[in-house]
């Protein structure tokens, strides 16, 4: 295990880094740190701790690390000038897509917003509309294409050139705003990780070429930070929180493949007067859109079809725990032990809905405007054994499930999978209540 080279002991050997000798640590100084080494010559000199080698000892180099994109996306810029030479460059991180980037910094239309000099730019078209003279619509972007800019001053338009065109990696053009120079400006896009990088250079030759760094810091190398502030952000970590969210999809529907299935499931149920599962839905969107179609159906007084529940039935985190209970059950079984202090049964409650109503509850509880439910009786093995009753004819389960109808009980008929005997009990139900009224 490395020390620290403060620690070192009088006595340890050491090797000279840039001659090589090797030698013997007699004393250490601090404040800065030094060393005094007699060498195998029987010199004595004084090192620092980046001249000298000692043996068993680690010194690892210092390292400065960099973020990978830099503070409000601003990178590195330069400008140098040689005779009858100017160059510049600027780079800048943008939090957006190449296909974004490429479409902004070929819009010369809006060039007059973010590219300082620049008032205003216009295509050169043969054409004999008058209108399309003052449009890029009809204007083709390709090498040798010609437009004009009229500068930011009293100066007239001068004729540009589009020179080098490579779809979303580089756009390149001859740029003019005096007489005396003329500039090549290039785009760079390039990838990264959370976005693009965009390198602009400029270069401009002749006798006045300087006058092309003129208010090069305080104005000219700002573009590129101008064009941050209107082009479009995407947001990158959307994708990861996609996948994060992907493995509870089915609990977060309560097993429902589509998301209207679930939606017109809780409509149904807000109906029937349980606003819990609309209440408990986590996701803004769905919950505002099940409670619009639920004020929507208390109008119109015409309610959306009932969807079928899944195969599986409710999820395994509601239909099978470990204490067995399922239902109402688990409900006020998790309920008493949350009003006992242990919430972990409440938390471990996988399925929303159920998990929602058990929070609801004891809010209620501790609110005072609901009683604490009975403690459950947990069911052995035997007697989850001697709950499995025969199979019913079609005849007893259509009996059994008109009278629950009657009375108002109709999950049990929404869950059943074959679709023409839930028909017939629903149509059983109906007449039985006109009957009834008659």
């Amino acid at each position: 295990m490395a020390k620290a080279l403060h620690q070192i002991e009088p006595g340890t050997a050491c090797t000279i880094k840039t001659t090589g000798q090797g030698g013997e640590l007699k004393k250490v100084f601090y404040f800065p740190t030094k060393y005094e080494v007699q060498l195998n010559t029987g010199e004595i000199h004084h090192y620092t701790s980046h001249e000298v080698i000692f043996e068993g000892f680690e010194h690892p180099e210092v390292k400065l690390k960099t973020p990978e994109i830099p503070h409000a996306g601003i990178g590195d810029k330069w400008s140098s000038w040689s005779p009858f030479i100017a160059r510049s460059e600027i780079k800048h991180h943008f939090s957006t897509t190449k296909e974004i980037m490429w479409k902004m910094i070929t819009n010369l239309d809006t060039y007059n917003i973010w590219f300082v000099g620049i008032q205003r730019a216009l295509p050169i078209l043969n054409s004999d509309r008058y209108v399309h003279q003052f449009s890029f619509d009809k204007f083709t972007l390709e090498p040798g294409a010609f437009f004009k800019i009229r500068p930011a001053s009293l100066a007239p338009y001068f004729k540009c050139r589009v020179m080098t065109i490579e779809k979303e990696k580089e756009f390149g053009f001859e740029f003019r705003t005096t007489p005396f120079y003329k500039e090549y400006i290039s785009f760079k896009i390039d990838e990264s990780k959370k976005g693009v990088w965009v390198t602009c250079r400029r270069t401009s030759k002749g006798i006045f070429s300087l006058l092309s760094l003129y208010k090069w810091n305080s104005r000219k190398s700002m573009i590129l930070q101008l064009l941050s502030n209107i082009i479009p952000e995407v947001n990158f970590d959307k994708d990861k929180d996609d996948l994060s969210t992907d493995n509870g999809t089915a609990s977060q529907w309560i097993g429902f493949a589509a998301r209207e299935d679930y939606i017109n499931y809780a409509v149904n149920m807000g109906l029937k007067g349980d606003m819990d599962i609309i209440n408990s839905i986590s996701d803004k969107p769905t919950r505002g859109k099940a409670k619009a179609a639920l004020v929507r159906a208390k109008r119109t007084g015409e309610s959306p079809p009932m969807p079928e529940k899944p195969k599986g039935g409710v999820s395994p985190a509601e239909g099978s725990t470990k204490t067995g209970l399922s239902g109402e059950p688990l409900i006020a079984f998790v309920v008493n032990k949350a009003l006992d202090g242990d919430m972990d049964p409440l938390n471990a409650i996988a399925e929303k809905v159920t998990r929602g109503k058990a929070k609801a509850l004891l809010v209620k509880i501790k609110r005072g405007s609901a009683e604490r439910p009975a403690m459950p009786e947990l069911p052995s093995h035997d007697q989850e054994t001697s709950l499995v009753t025969p199979e019913e004819s079609e005849e007893q389960l259509m009996e059994r499930l008109i009278a629950k109808g009657l009375e108002g009980d109709m999950e049990e008929i929404n869950a059943l999978d074959n679709k023409a005997l839930r028909g017939k009990i629903k149509a059983a139900i109906v007449k039985e209540k006109r009957a009834q009224k008659k």
